[in-house]
């Protein structure tokens, strides 16, 4: 039950108020959440609310004592509360059911803005569109949907026109909100009732237990959208395409196959930062061939953001061309906010704990960074993992759907940046347990990580031809970029020497002490559209000193998309992303700042973490590198790195200048090339 409280309206009118937070509560633990006391009120105000405007009897006021009668309001027959709708990521506070009519409330406590109204009616508009019984009950018994806003203290403005529907296909869904306070809920309730076009009942079990799937208009606006839409960060370029394309295809073909011999299959995809795995993965999510079936499922929540607001600006562009399909242009909003209902954040697919939903859309899981799963006893959403994720995955597919289920596993190479990582081989023990088949490449199989005579599962793998992309799709001179970074983090400066000097006639590996110099590079350099942002990790925090903090997270869409002049854009060189945040997106032009978090000490790297007022050694030191790797290679056109002098005069110990001459020097010896006061520009 998807519900935290549900009840005939007359049983719900008997019960304590107590009682029903305590079942609220009761729900809100076992779905791993921490309910504080102010959210605790906010319920108490709300159940009450509803009580004292529903039930003639409750003890209320003397004005809404004296306006309310059960006859108003006796069509009303269940009331939901926190009704989760999932894989949406939506939690409505209440649903009411009633004859002819779904009223869905959102209590607010002092004030009413715009984003609340545009909130409520998403998720009217969301249960047209993706909850069937909803979408039956419109069609075939001419069922209204109505937005409320209450405000649980002072006093709410009355709707000017909410007798307007939307236009078609949400005109079973009132336009504005009725909004309200405690003193007028009943009667914009009983507003509400008369915008009703039929009087039919509604069975609340069979609305309760209804399933999730995309209407088909909303298929069609997402594909349309994404179609035309050039995802700002992900960019082809020439050659690699082709690959991409026909990978993509192999993919498709094996995923058809699966699905109709009923079978349950994982198939891999690898490849290099830049290669496309993602673009591979967001072509089949989309593809209208598994428009019902696919859910793209990723653990880079930063890519979701960026992608979301990347559609909305090129709609409200004036040169968009963008055409949603069977939408007037006023709905294009609500349109594309949720025309990422296919992508789904890792936490938010994972939470389901294998609980069978009823949806359509799920039984192709497309896992982007499937190598970064986690093992069993690692908390996710405040819940201990009772078996490592990967197997949850698969145990999950296979009690909502049987035979016929597949995962399209998207694994980076050494991309591992979180502890409790298990990487690719987690599929492989999760396949062998569930008797599950493998699709993979014999590229994907040289992971260095992979002993292939220690998993008997692979012997009997379908061999997939294209199944890794080993090339970047990153701008031409700069795609030897991930071969420089695997030598300078693999203690090679010699190898990495002599790949930056083939780079010798581009922008691409520069290296400063300045700051300053640093950001004078950058601006001199990018010209026009071009992006470029300061990015560092996110253990580096004694870069403070220098006025970076890594702990400050920008919002990252408005950090990626913003243009330059506004104070959010990352092109104002102002504010830092890390490893985390920035993962799967790149700029043209990346500022990388070093510091004691990953130093040399003999002839190797070693990972450090500050832990009080000094720094203490980090034993996890692959995780440590992995993340400088990230950011290493998101660069399209160029990077100057920049490593503090740190603090000559001794007062700082967390900052003393032969650290960060050492990993200046070694930088260099692999082929950085310093840039000197009056070289702030390159002549390439």
């Amino acid at each position: 039950m998807n519900a935290w409280y549900e009840n005939a309206r007359v049983t719900f009118l008997d019960d304590p108020l107590d009682a029903v937070v305590g079942r609220l509560s009761t729900a809100a633990g076992k779905e791993s959440l921490h309910i504080d006391l102010q959210q605790q009120e906010e319920w108490k105000a709300s159940v009450g609310l509803l009580q004292q405007h529903l039930d003639e009897k409750a003890e209320m006021v003397r004005l809404l004592k004296e306006t309310l009668t059960s006859s108003d309001l006796g069509d009303f027959d269940h009331v939901i509360l926190e009704y989760d709708f999932r894989r949406r990521g939506l939690r409505m506070d209440c649903v009411l059911l009633g004859k002819g009519i779904i009223a869905v409330l959102e209590f607010k406590r002092t004030a009413l803005m715009a984003a609340d109204r545009d909130q409520v009616s998403d998720y009217a508009i969301n249960l047209v569109e993706f909850h069937e019984e909803t979408r039956r009950v419109c069609d075939s018994e001419q069922c209204v949907v109505v937005p409320m806003l209450a405000l649980t203290s002072g006093a709410a403005k009355r709707s000017s026109n909410g007798r307007e529907f939307h236009r078609s296909p949400w005109n079973s869904v009132v336009r504005e909100p009725l909004k309200c306070d405690r003193h007028s809920l009943h009667e914009a309730l009983r507003a509400a009732l008369t915008l009703r076009r039929g009087r039919q009942a509604i069975d609340p079990m069979r609305w309760l237990q209804s399933a999730f799937s995309p209407s088909s208009t909303i298929i069609d606006a997402a594909i349309s959208l994404y179609g035309q839409h050039d995802v700002s960060s992900i960019k082809a370029h020439a050659a690699p395409i082709d690959l991409i394309n026909r990978c993509t295809e192999e993919v498709a073909s094996s995923i058809q196959s699966t699905l109709s011999k009923k079978q349950n299959r994982v198939i891999f995809v690898s490849g290099a930062p830049g290669a496309g795995k993602t673009l591979v993965g967001l072509k089949l999510a989309f593809d209208p061939r598994f428009q019902r079936e696919a859910v793209f499922v990723t653990g880079n929540a930063p890519l979701v953001d960026v992608l979301s607001e990347s559609l909305k600006r090129s709609y409200r562009s004036k040169k968009s061309k963008l055409v949603i399909s069977g939408y007037a242009r006023e709905q294009a909003m609500p349109v594309i906010r949720m025309s990422t209902f296919k992508i789904v954040k890792a936490h938010a697919f994972l939470g389901e704990r294998g609980k069978s939903t009823g949806s359509a859309d799920g039984r192709i899981v497309i896992f982007d960074e499937a190598q970064r799963t986690y093992e069993e006893g690692r908390p996710v959403l405040r819940k201990k993992l009772e078996r490592d994720e990967a197997l949850l995955i698969l145990n999950s597919l296979e009690r909502s759907y049987g035979p016929g289920a597949v995962v399209v596993a998207l694994v980076g190479h050494n991309q591992a940046i979180n502890r409790g990582e298990l990487g690719i081989t987690a599929w492989f023990k999760a396949a062998k347990e569930c008797g599950w088949q493998i699709s993979i490449a014999d590229e994907t199989l040289e992971h260095s990580e992979i002993d292939s005579s220690k998993w008997p599962i692979l012997e009997s793998r379908e061999k997939l031809r294209t199944g890794h992309l080993p090339h970047s799709l990153r701008f031409y001179r700069n795609r030897d970029i991930e071969k420089w970074t695997h030598h300078v983090l693999s203690d090679q400066p010699a190898e990495a020497s002599a790949i930056a000097r083939r780079l010798q006639n581009s922008d691409t590996i520069w290296l400063t002490r300045n700051l300053d110099g640093a950001k004078a590079w950058v601006r001199e350099n990018r010209v026009g559209d071009e992006t470029a942002g300061i990015i560092a990790s996110g253990q580096a925090r004694r870069l403070a000193a220098e006025g970076l903090f890594v702990d400050l997270k920008p919002g990252i869409a408005h950090w990626i998309l913003a243009p330059s002049g506004d104070i959010r854009s990352s092109n104002m060189l102002e504010t830092v992303q890390n490893q985390y945040q920035i993962q799967g997106l790149e700029v043209d032009y990346a500022l990388v700042c070093w510091d004691g978090d990953l130093r040399r000490v003999g002839n190797s790297w070693k990972g450090f973490r500050i832990n009080g007022a000094s720094w203490q050694k980090d034993g996890a030191i692959e995780i440590a590198k992995n993340g400088y790797r990230v950011l290493l290679t998101r660069a399209r056109k160029g990077m100057i790195l920049f490593v503090p002098k740190g603090d000559a005069t001794g007062e700082d110990p967390t900052r003393p200048p032969e650290l960060y001459d050492r990993i200046a020097d070694y930088l260099v010896s692999c082929g950085a090339r310093a840039l000197s006061g009056q070289q702030q520009t390159s002549h390439a």
